[in-house]
C-alpha cells in the first residue's frame, strides 16, 4: 500500500509477513489508549504528542524513520491522522476480503458434501 507516496509492505495474510502483522496489532492496541495518555497542556502540546505517537506507530511496524517518511517532520495533525486512518482502513478492507472469501469457501465445502 502507498501512504503519502511511501510504499509500505502491508499484507496481513501473507505468511512471510507474520512479524509485521504482530507488530501492527500490538501497536494498534497501544493506540487505543493514546487519547487517554495525551498529556494535559496546550493544543500545540497535545498535537505534538499525537503526531509523535503516530510516527512511532509507523516506526514500530515498518522500521525506524518510516513515520517521518509517511507523515513528514512537521506536526500536521490532519496529515498524521489521515495516514493512520489509511492504514487502519486497509486493515479493515483486508479482513473483510478474507472473511468474504472464507465464507464462499465454506459454502463450496457444504455444497460438495
Amino acid at each position: 500500500m502507498v501512504i503519502n507516496g511511501v510504499e509500505l509492505k502491508f499484507a496481513l495474510y501473507n505468511a512471510d509477513g507474520e512479524e509485521t502483522r504482530k507488530k501492527y496489532f500490538d501497536e494498534l492496541k497501544k493506540m487505543e489508549s493514546v487519547k487517554a495518555a495525551c498529556p494535559d497542556g496546550t493544543e500545540k502540546e497535545k498535537t505534538v504528542y499525537l503526531c509523535g505517537r503516530i510516527r512511532e506507530f509507523f516506526d514500530q511496524i515498518f522500521g525506524q524513520g518510516t513515520g517521518e517518511k509517511v507523515c513528514g517532520k512537521e506536526n500536521d495533525l490532519l496529515l498524521h491522522l489521515d495516514a493512520y486512518d489509511q492504514i487502519v482502513s486497509e486493515q479493515i478492507r483486508q479482513n473483510e476480503k478474507y472473511n468474504e472469501i472464507m465464507s464462499h469457501l465454506k459454502g463450496f465445502r457444504k455444497a460438495g458434501k
